[in-house]
Order: C-alpha cells, then sequence, then structure tokens
C-alpha cells in the first residue's frame, strides 16, 4: 500500500497549485489584474483548505518519525517545526483575510509574505525528505 506516498504526491500537488495562484493573485498588488479574479480566489481557498487536510494526514502519518529524527537529523527536525509555525501563521491569516467582513488593512500581504516563506521552508523540507519519500515508495509503505 502506497497510502503515505500518495499523500505526499497529493500535498505536493495542492502545495503547487495554492502556491503558483496566490503569486498571481498577489499580482493585483504590482496593477496586474489576472481574471477571472473570483473563480481563481475561489480555487486558492479549495486547494489551501484540501492542503490543510492533506498536512494533517501527513503530519499524523510522521510525527513519531519526525520525533525520532530529533537527535540524527536535527535541521531536518528544526526545519518541519519551522514550517508548521510558517503554516498555522499562513493559514489564520487567509482565514481571518477570508471570514473578516471588513478589509484588515495589509493583512494580505502579511498572509503573502509569510506564505512565501512557508514556501520557502516546505521546499527544503521536501527536498530534504526526497530520498526517504523515494525508499517509502519503492517499498510499498
Amino acid at each position: 500500500m502506497k497510502t503515505k506516498a500518495n499523500i505526499g504526491i497529493a500535498l505536493v500537488i495542492a502545495f503547487a497549485v495554492t502556491l503558483i495562484i496566490g503569486i498571481i493573485l498577489h499580482l493585483k498588488g504590482h496593477g496586474i489584474i489576472v481574471q477571472p479574479r473570483g473563480v481563481l480566489k475561489t480555487v486558492h481557498w479549495i486547494f489551501g483548505y484540501a492542503m490543510t487536510a492533506l498536512l494533517f494526514i501527513h503530519w499524523s502519518q510522521f510525527r513519531n518519525t519526525l520525533n525520532a529524527l530529533k537527535k540524527k537529523f536535527r535541521w531536518f527536525y528544526t526545519d518541519t517545526w519551522l514550517l508548521i509555525f510558517l503554516f498555522i501563521a499562513t493559514l489564520l491569516t487567509g482565514t481571518v483575510k477570508l471570514l473578516s467582513p471588513v478589509k484588515i488593512p495589509h493583512l494580505g500581504l502579511w498572509h503573502y509574505w509569510i506564505g512565501l516563506s512557508m514556501s520557502i521552508t516546505a521546499l527544503i523540507h521536501l527536498i530534504r525528505g526526497l530520498p526517504y519519500w523515494n525508499r517509502m515508495r519503492k517499498s510499498g509503505r
């Protein structure tokens, strides 16, 4: 069964779609408006919240492994916890932005910059985790 590997692939796809559309939406601040903007926002929200669900599953699958790696792979452990923190901050700013009945000044920029920071950390996490993912995929776990 390749459940863990499949969750990982779905997570990467949700991450990529969310990131790319988030950057496209941010272009409005630079005078570039990509249409249909409402559809892009909706897709960004859907993939962002799907990524949240996938991340929760991913974390529950690997939390024991992460704790076991604490001493031997300190950088991976630290990067993972930084990723978790930045993800929660991105999720919270995005959710407040989505649900707030009034526009909160600069919240969108905070969401964008925290999201970019989270994305860089996620890419580092992905690159460091790829050898393990590849072994897991081949072994059928």
